[in-house]
C-alpha cells in the first residue's frame, strides 16, 4: 500500500497550494468568459456613463483601477498561489445574482455582481494573496456601477433640500435678504432653484470615488483612512452648497445672465476643485498626506 509524499515537517502537502501563476491562454479564455456572461451589461454601463450626468466619471474608474493593478504586478508575479478554492465560489454566487438581477431587470445589482465575479476570478487564479493585494484596486470599480434611477431620484431630493438650506443661510449670514422655499432661494430681485442637476449628487459621486482613492494612497492608521473616507460626503455637499451661494450673489449682485451663464457652465469644476481642495484640508488635519511608496 502506498502512502502520499511528505513534505520536510512530515505533513502531507496543501493541496490547494502552488507556486504557478496564471497562464496567458487561462487569462484570454476568463476575459472571454467574462464578456460572454456581462457582455450586455457592460455596453449598457457604458452608454450610461455617456448619457447619464451622474455617471461621467465612470470611464475613468477602469482606468485607474487598472493602472493600480499594473503598479502592483512585480508583487503579484511573487505571491504564492494558495487557498484558492473560495475563488470559484465567489465567482458561483456572483453570477447567479447576475441571473437574478438579470431577470428583475435590476441594472446596479448586475454591476456588482460583475465585479464580484471579477474578484473571485483573481482569488481563483491567483489565490488568496492576490485577491487581498487586489481588493482595492477590483473594489474601487463599484464606483463605475450607476445605480437606479429611483435610487438617484431618493437621494436627489433631500440633497436639493439641503443644500438650498445651506447656501441660503450662507447668504443670509452676510447681510443678504433671502427666503427659502423649499428648494427655491428667493432674494429681491433673483430667484434660483435648487433643481436635481444642481442637487450635488453628481459631485457626492464622484468626491466618493476620490476620497476612497485618496484614503487608499495615502499613509496613515485605518481609522484615519475610514475617516478621510466618511468626509466625503460632507465635504461634496459643502463645495456645493458654496457653487450655490456664489451663484445667488452673482445672480443679485450683477445680474442673472453672468450667474446662469459662464459661471453656470464651469461651476462643476469649482465644485471638483473646491472638493478636492477639502479633502486635502482633511487629510492635513489628519496629519496623513505622505503617499504610499509601494504603489
Amino acid at each position: 500500500m502506498t502512502s502520499l509524499p511528505a513534505d520536510q515537517t512530515g505533513s502531507l502537502p496543501n493541496l490547494q497550494t502552488t507556486d504557478r501563476a496564471p497562464s496567458t491562454v487561462q487569462l484570454i479564455t476568463v476575459g472571454a468568459a467574462l464578456l460572454l456572461a456581462y457582455g450586455h451589461y457592460i455596453l449598457w454601463m457604458v452608454q450610461r456613463w455617456w448619457e447619464s450626468p451622474y455617471y461621467g466619471h465612470g470611464f475613468l474608474i477602469p482606468i485607474i483601477s487598472g493602472y493600480l493593478i499594473w503598479r502592483l504586478r512585480k508583487r503579484l508575479w511573487q505571491l504564492p498561489r494558495e487557498d484558492f478554492g473560495w475563488g470559484i465560489v465567489i465567482v458561483v454566487g456572483s453570477l447567479m445574482v447576475h441571473l437574478a438581477a438579470s431577470f428583475a431587470d435590476v441594472h446596479f445589482l448586475s454591476g456588482f455582481a460583475l465585479v464580484a465575479t471579477i474578484f473571485g476570478l483573481v482569488v481563483w487564479l491567483g489565490g488568496r494573496a492576490w485577491g487581498q493585494t487586489l481588493l482595492f484596486p477590483i473594489g474601487f470599480l463599484a464606483f463605475m456601477v450607476p445605480l437606479g434611477r429611483i435610487l438617484v431620484e431618493q437621494v436627489a431630493g433631500p440633497l436639493q433640500l439641503l443644500s438650498a438650506q445651506l447656501s441660503g443661510q450662507a447668504v443670509a449670514m452676510i447681510g443678504g435678504v433671502v427666503t427659502i422655499e423649499g428648494t427655491l432661494i428667493r432674494t429681491p430681485i433673483y430667484t434660483f432653484e435648487v433643481a436635481i442637476p444642481c442637487s450635488g449628487l453628481k459631485s457626492t459621486i464622484a468626491m466618493t470615488a476620490l476620497a476612497a482613492l485618496f484614503a487608499y494612497l495615502v499613509v496613515a492608521p485605518l481609522w484615519k483612512k475610514i475617516l478621510l473616507f466618511a468626509c466625503a460626503f460632507p465635504v461634496a455637499l459643502i463645495a456645493n452648497a458654496a457653487r450655490i451661494f456664489v451663484t445667488v450673489i452673482l445672480g443679485t449682485t450683477i445680474g442673472p445672465a453672468v450667474a446662469e451663464g459662464f459661471f453656470h457652465s464651469v461651476s462643476g469644476i469649482v465644485v471638483f476643485l473646491f472638493g478636492l481642495a477639502g479633502l486635502l484640508t482633511v487629510g492635513r488635519i489628519l496629519g496623513c498626506l505622505e503617499l504610499r511608496k509601494d504603489i
